[in-house]
């Protein structure tokens, strides 16, 4: 779960990490030394929203076990932890 939490926050980011690294190269700003206007950051907001529905459905679509199998959680067996499978 914590990866997954971690590739979507990454995925939402990317866009603000790519623009400032753009602005930062093309016109030398500095990061911190100037603003972003308010529809840049909604522009980039929304393409990070977009990022993130995308990743999260890509995720979703090709993880997991196949259909009609039964998913059996992690357990304890004699002292060891037995991790989860699909039968």
């Amino acid at each position: 779960m914590l990866r997954f939490l971690g590739f979507t926050i990454l995925c939402f980011l990317l866009p603000f990490l790519a623009y400032g690294l753009w602005r930062f190269v093309r016109h030398g700003a500095a990061p911190g030394s100037e603003a972003w206007p308010t529809v840049v950051l909604l522009r980039l907001s929304g393409a990070g929203a977009l990022a993130m529905l995308l990743a999260i459905a890509v995720l979703v679509s090709f993880s997991g076990g196949d259909a009609g199998r039964v998913y059996h959680p992690a357990r304890m067996e004699n002292g060891q932890l037995v991790p989860g499978n699909f039968e």
